[in-house]
């Protein structure tokens, strides 16, 4: 028997669109939009959400 949580995790990747991401973000990708909000570039965003799921909620098939 395996882990329920890890198995599920697993096959949520696995049942990923094909027009997704597909792939475990790399530290430095999810880094940038960490510090983003920090930085001087963001000085005209208020009151924003940023998603950063490689298209987890967009492209998959989650029931």
């Amino acid at each position: 028997m395996g882990d329920a949580s890890r198995d599920g995790a697993a096959a949520g990747i696995r049942d990923f669109d094909p027009s997704s991401i597909a792939r475990i973000g790399k530290p430095e990708e999810v880094a940038s939009l960490v510090l983003f909000p920090a930085s001087d570039e963001s000085v005209y965003c208020t009151g924003s959400e940023f998603i950063v799921d490689g298209e987890m909620l967009a492209g998959s098939t989650f029931h």
